[in-house]
């Protein structure tokens, strides 16, 4: 994943880390010890299957993914569970939707989540009740006078602010350890907003651990990977592999310059639960069956249809997280599901319980998500057809004044010196003619009209919806993303990036400036003070820390370009960034109190006291931006 300073921040990583393989754990067995139940295709069947290579072939040749694997499974049984493509490009050894293992990302969560609710139907742990009680070695500090509750960790509504923290572990680590030292703020009550936390996840699997008294690692193979014969999923990230696996596993890639390039496993420490899973094609057909089992498969049962009930069934028809499953309404047709992220590794599992329908995709490769992100709505298209509810229609009579505005992403650091970094997560809402609404996030404008009868609910022509909020006085606050797992602040100009970029951008233009008229006086008669001479030099010092900043700025960027590659939080370039943030606020300062003797005392002409004064508003912008976005006087990390 790319970013710079300024650049996009694709926080689609939905990361952890990694623990130890149990060591009773079951060995590696040969895939025929585990044989998928035969069966004679129906017609329609087999159709689908072929359109589905078809979808797949037309991605991998136009978006350059090396590999796929691919299961679909449909009342009670798997349609087919395969693989396209290479697992190494290098050796070129052929993916199997058996053997080989892909990284499944954030899927990994809805491991967790069944776990969760396994010990729930036991007894062992109330979804409303205090996290706090369940907790041993680390306690959730107290805030807005309400606990967070398991319920508000599987629904990505517990309020707390994101962390670069959380990637910066080796595939080694202890759980309590790295949740205590990465702890985020509170920032909301709970309930208030959605903002998805692998933080919160990872807490979820620590309270598993605690009630269960063993690791998470254990409890996920004795009590669900076991029973389910899921032999080829594991917790283990790949350095700690046993070797069956570790040969069995796709190789990540990047296209570039033509060819496929391979690269380093992102490697997730003990925030593993929240992510960092792999398996097949084949082992995740049987999640699915189990999902849509009501709880059960093949004689297994994890829990029962009353537990997958209060897990599953009473979900809302609007996008949300209720619990720990995006839940989506795709043209009427309601989905459930979870994509996931690591580096080079792009994977989407989707359940259609009203067809009894599930799809799960990965690829290895992490530039394009069209295949992963689509494939489910494509399958419904094809089954579905002509009788799938279309997108609404725009509204001439409708007030889209009333919901634009900028809003900012509620993922991201509130109180630490990388909130800099989610600069790029704004969206701006603005009407569109006709009766609907557009909303752009950089050059991606997407264009969405009124849902009929569901108030402050819009849909795009692709059924992606988005909801918007209200406080008690009937005020729009915010919104929530076609996924459910993100929320959007409604936030002014001083609170938004555009003053951000205003502000750096114009201390940059008097920069230059403040340079360029320096050379074109070489030479010239003074025609200022003593005082106005300070004042000259001291323009070009401010100059130079607007410049070396910036450059800072962009180091900063180029260091945490990979989160794959990032050891240690902060690097070196992220201090260096705050010590010339700190020398600007003192600049600004300066600049501010030189007003009174520019005007009064400098000799200057009427163009150049402007000139000096102009920019010193601009470094005096400048300071309060690095207040506002915690580059000073706020915490590193």
């Amino acid at each position: 994943m790319r970013l710079s300073v300024f650049g996009v921040l694709a926080w689609l990583v939905f990361v952890a880390g990694v623990s130890a393989q149990a060591p009773d754990a079951a060995p590696s067995v040969a895939v025929d010890e585990v044989p998928m139940m035969a069966f004679e295709p129906t017609r329609e069947e087999a159709v689908l299957e072929a359109y589905i290579d078809g979808v797949v072939a037309a991605y991998r040749r136009n978006n350059h993914i090396p590999a796929v694997s691919l299961s679909v499974v449909r009342d009670g049984k798997i349609l087919f569970a395969k693989a396209y493509g290479y697992a190494d490009e290098d050796t070129k050894t052929l993916a199997s939707g058996q053997e080989t293992l892909f990284r499944i990302g954030s899927v990994s969560k809805t491991f967790t989540w069944v776990a969760v609710m396994m010990l729930h139907e036991r007894g062992l742990i109330d979804l409303d009740t205090d996290v706090n009680q369940y907790l041993k070695g680390m306690e959730i500090p107290a805030a807005f006078d309400a606990p967070v509750t398991m319920r508000n960790l599987m629904a990505h509504d517990a309020g707390f602010e994101d962390s670069f923290g959380v990637f910066v572990y080796g595939d080694e680590g202890d759980l309590t350890a790295g949740l205590k030292d990465t702890m985020p703020k509170r920032v909301y009550a709970p309930g208030a907003r959605v903002s998805y936390s692998n933080w919160g996840a990872a807490l979820a699997a620590k309270i598993v651990e605690d009630i269960a008294g063993m690791s998470y690692a254990e409890f996920l193979d004795r009590e669900i990977l076991r029973p389910l014969v899921m032999r080829r999923t594991t917790l283990d990230g790949p350095a700690a592999m046993n070797t069956a696996l570790a040969e069995n596993l796709a190789k990540g890639y990047r296209y570039e310059a033509g060819t496929y390039v391979s690269g380093e496993y992102m490697e997730l420490g003990p925030f593993t639960p929240a992510g960092g899973m792999a398996s097949t094609a084949d082992d995740m057909a049987q999640w699915m069956l189990v999902l849509l089992g009501r709880g059960s498969h093949n004689g297994v049962a994890l829990f029962t249809p009353e537990t997958h009930a209060t897990m599953l069934d009473a979900l809302p028809h609007v996008p949300s997280m209720t619990s720990g499953f995006l839940t989506r309404n795709y043209h009427g047709v309601q989905t459930l599901g979870h994509p996931g992220a690591t580096a080079y590794f792009l994977t989407n599992m989707t359940l259609i319980p009203e067809l009894n329908i599930g799809i799960y995709v990965s690829q290895n490769s992490g530039g394009d998500r069209g295949l992963v992100m689509g494939l489910s709505d494509l399958v419904l298209d094809h089954l579905v057809g002509d009788n799938i509810e279309r997108s609404p229609s725009d509204d001439p009579d409708f007030e889209a004044a009333a919901y634009a505005g900028t809003y900012f992403s509620n993922r991201r650091s509130f109180s630490k010196f990388e909130k800099l970094f989610s600069a790029p997560s704004v969206s701006t809402v603005a009407p569109a003619e006709g009766g609907a609404l557009t909303v752009s996030n950089g050059a991606e404008v997407s264009r969405y009209a009124p849902v009929p009868g569901a108030g402050d609910t819009f849909e795009d022509r692709n059924g992606n919806q988005i909801v918007f909020l209200r406080n008690d006085a009937g005020k729009i606050t915010h919104f929530v993303g076609h996924l459910g797992a993100h929320s959007h602040e409604r936030v002014g100009f001083f609170s938004s990036p555009n003053f951000l970029n205003v502000a750096i951008s114009a201390a940059v233009v008097f920069s230059l400036t403040a340079w360029l008229g320096a050379w074109r006086r070489q030479g010239r008669p003074a025609n200022h003070t003593s005082i106005g001479g300070w004042i000259n030099r001291f323009d070009l010092l401010s100059a130079l820390m607007v410049f070396g900043f910036s450059g800072a700025a962009l180091g900063v960027g180029a260091a945490l370009s990979d989160l794959e590659t990032l050891s240690s939080y902060p690097p070196l370039a992220v201090m260096v960034m705050r010590i010339l943030g700190y020398g600007l606020f003192v600049i600004a300062l300066l600049a501010i109190a030189s007003l009174w003797p520019t005007w009064r005392q400098s000799g200057f002409s009427l163009w150049r006291r402007l000139h000096h004064s102009l920019f010193a508003l601009a470094l005096g912008a400048l300071a309060a931006v690095l207040i506002i976005w915690n580059v000073i006087f706020s915490a590193t990390a």
